[in-house]
């Protein structure tokens, strides 16, 4: 695949911020049950690898024909809300700041966000998906031992996917919604 390589530094910067952002609700999250270094590195591998994936995605020529149109809207009107999301979601995870992780409970208001959900499908699918593949992570889950660097980087991975899903799908119905409206301008009768 050939990228204008005039397009990298855009892109990157946007996904790295864009990214990073999205990415603070869950961080703070696993903060409280991932507190290792490896699990910290594996984090912010996770992240660095959707934002190395986003910006090869839309520095693509692919999507440079898009961009412009419709759907192009519909995807940057879809980030948007996206991370408003997580950035609402915020003001619910105060109670975690100065948490002693090692001693104290989560805070409750955590389960309002949507990260919350998102982290928590994250790991029983890894946890689910990684016995198929012959993967032991139930000292993990059940024994609650420290997570390796493999499991919480495929925990990050899979949440990834998820948010990214709901990305699409606020995308989709935002096209569906701009859509309508360009139809209905054009069907307006002129005065």
């Amino acid at each position: 695949m050939d990228i204008p390589a005039s397009t990298w530094p855009g892109q990157l910067r946007y996904w790295s911020i864009h990214c990073g952002l999205t990415a603070l609700p869950s961080f703070c999250i696993a903060l409280t049950y991932f507190n290792t270094l490896a699990s910290i590195a594996a984090m912010l591998a996770g992240v660095a690898t959707f934002v190395m994936a986003y910006t090869a995605v839309t520095a693509s020529p692919l999507y440079g024909k898009i961009h412009g149109g419709l759907v192009g809207r519909s995807v940057r009107l879809g980030t948007r809300i996206r991370m408003i999301i997580s950035l609402v979601g915020l003001p619910l995870l105060i109670p975690l700041i100065g948490l002693d992780i090692d001693t104290a409970e989560p805070a409750p208001t955590m389960v309002f966000t949507a990260d919350f959900w998102f982290g928590y499908a994250a790991l029983l699918i890894t946890a689910i998906g990684g016995q198929f593949v012959g993967l032991d992570f139930n000292s993990v889950v059940r024994d609650s031992a420290p997570p390796g660097f493999l499991f919480t980087y495929l925990t990050t991975i899979v949440e990834g996917l998820l948010i990214s899903v709901s990305l699409v799908l606020i995308a989709f119905f935002s096209l569906i919604i701009l859509n309508a409206r360009q139809k209905r301008r054009v069907w307006q009768p002129m005065d």
